[in-house]
């Protein structure tokens, strides 16, 4: 076997910025470099992940030995470069304050009405950078408004400052190219090409993109304004990529879903289905209480009664995404009730267009990695869980745990399954939608919580482990499903967490894992670490999850 080669270490500059020695790669822009050193040098159409257009210039600086002032995002580090920004130079914050007047010139002042109020570039940059009034008396020039692009966006033309990022993200990412630009200086708008309209599967991608208010979401036109909502970092479980997202509550509602940016999962895309699906997890309808399929009311006790003596034949139906820490606590649990009980998530190969092949996976099992590295499920899911729903439909299965309302698909439940459930001697659910065909099938019902109203651990496809955080309030009533099994398990006499869940968090819960997995614990991880963009497990727990290196990867590959 030929020797491995070590990769070079990347060639380093050094320069100064605003009198500050900086050491960055050689290729870096100024932009960036700046970022090192805790010096944001504002931009509207430059981002990372696009080609430079350097049309909006507000990023300039001043390079000595220079004869006029450059743009950071077009200028790479240089060897000895000496560079002053807005933080040391004068002429560099007046060049950017009359820049950004520029800009405003035929900018409407929409802010009352606008979408993006409060969570605007033009808006921070000008308070940061120019912070006067206007001089320009002069007629403004009118443009479209209201212009639908297509099924998710809509386009208000005054407001565009012409940055081309939607554009460019069409062109370069999606490869679709709908967008372009008509005419030229201040008649310059933005179009749909003839006979297109703007309906990618990455659409919505171009209004986080928008630095203004210029785009904006259908869905959630005019639906609240940003400062009256609770915005939390959390996760999308759409699929096994693990998008990393910002979500925006109001009274118990999504009503804004913008994508976060970590560049070793989604960049800073997201997809349609996962935006604008996100609530798709609150069902209209709630469980509220523990009931029996004839409409009895029971308690949490009764149906701990039994399963207790059930755990020994006991097949359990697993959402995709429940909480890595949940899956632990399951399999902890079958290992010491019994050798023969038998888990399986709900899990679904599907095919990809070319455009979701650039960010989603092909399944729609949020955390089916989780289940893998916690010994809950072997590496073909799929197989496994059509065999178990093959084995109910014949009434073959005589227990039954469902968790989530997720462990079986609303299409897989035809009359053979629900009736093989309905003639289980013991079958539970911890569930959260009070419409669900299981509630009228089940013994017992518990009314269970959503994915939006648990944080914990998730692992994505990539074998990424990312902290997902609840962006709704909790429901009164509701149990999750850790404390379920660990109540189970205390009533089985096979106590797996040793601290006393009733009075246990969902961060107590996380560290408790932590420490506990042999697998996760020898990594020293905390959740604070976790939360910083995640963190790729090592070599050797990537083993233990499969053993098919090559599979690991695929779907989120794209996007890293």
């Amino acid at each position: 076997m030929a020797d491995a080669v070590t990769p070079k270490a990347p060639e380093t500059v050094s320069l100064t910025i605003d009198g500050k020695p900086v050491q960055v790669p050689k290729g870096t822009n100024l932009i960036e470099a700046a970022k090192t050193i805790g010096v944001e040098i504002p931009h509207y159409c430059y981002h990372p992940h696009l080609s430079v257009a350097g049309n909006c210039r507000m990023c300039q600086c001043s390079v000595k030995g220079q004869p006029k002032m450059t743009i950071a995002c077009n200028t790479q580090v240089a060897e000895g470069m000496e560079v002053a920004t807005h933080e040391s130079s004068k002429d560099v914050a007046d060049a950017q304050a009359a820049t950004l007047e520029f800009i405003l010139i035929n900018h409407p002042l929409d802010c009352t009405v606008c979408d993006q109020a409060g969570h605007c570039k033009l808006q921070d940059y000008h308070f940061e950078y120019n912070a006067r009034s206007s001089r320009f008396i002069e007629e403004k020039v009118h443009k479209i408004k209201a212009l639908p692009l297509g099924p998710n966006v809509m386009l208000d033309g005054e407001r565009c400052i012409m940055c081309t990022r939607c554009i460019r993200f069409c062109d370069e990412i999606t490869k679709t190219s709908e967008l372009g630009m008509l005419n030229r200086g201040d008649k310059s708008v933005i179009a749909v090409s003839p006979g297109r309209e703007l309906d990618n599967e990455l659409s919505g991608t171009v209004v986080d993109l928008c630095p203004v208010g210029a785009l904006t979401h259908r869905q959630w036109r005019f639906n609240t304004r940003i400062w009256f909502t609770k915005q939390t970092e959390s996760v999308c479980t759409g699929c096994s990529t693990g998008c990393n997202v910002k979500v925006a509550e109001r009274d118990g509602e999504v009503v804004l879903v913008k994508a976060r940016r970590n560049d070793s999962v989604n960049k800073e895309w997201l997809c349609d289905e996962g935006r604008y699906g996100f609530g798709r997890f609150l069902p209209e309808r709630r469980v509220e209480r523990v009931a029996c399929r004839d409409g009895r009311e029971a308690s949490l006790a009764d149906a701990l009664s039994a399963l207790k003596g059930s755990l020994k034949t006991l097949t359990v139906l697993a959402s995709p995404d429940l909480l890595v820490e949940e899956y632990y606590i399951l399999r902890q649990l079958m290992l010491r009730a019994s050798s023969v009980s038998r888990a399986v998530v709900s899990y679904r190969g599907r095919t990809l267009t070319s455009v979701q092949e650039i960010l989603v996976s092909p399944d729609y099992a949020s955390n089916f990695r989780g289940a893998q590295l916690t010994g809950v499920i072997g590496e073909d899911p799929e197989s496994e869980y059509n065999e178990i729903l093959g084995k109910i439909r014949r009434k073959e299965i005589e227990n039954v745990l469902i968790l989530g309302d997720r462990a079986i698909e609303l299409k897989e439940m035809d009359e053979a399954l629900l009736e093989g459930l309905r003639s289980a001697k013991v079958s539970v659910g911890v569930l959260t939608d009070a419409d669900s065909p299981l509630t009228k099938v089940l013994s017992y019902t518990v009314p269970g919580r959503s994915v939006l109203e648990k944080s914990g651990l998730l692992l994505n496809r990539g074998l990424r482990l990312q902290y997902a955080q609840a962006v709704v309030p909790l429901r009164e009533g509701t149990i999750p499903e850790w404390r379920f099994l660990a109540q189970l398990s205390e009533a089985a006499g096979a106590k797996v967490v040793g601290a006393d869940t009733s009075v246990m968090n969902e961060r107590e819960l996380t560290r408790w894992y932590l420490s506990t997995d042999p697998i996760i614990a020898s990594q020293g991880l905390s959740i604070q670490l976790i939360k910083a963009g995640g963190v790729q497990l090592q070599s050797s727990t990537r083993q233990a999850v499969s053993g098919d290196e090559n599979a690991v990867g695929q779907g989120a590959s794209a996007a890293v």
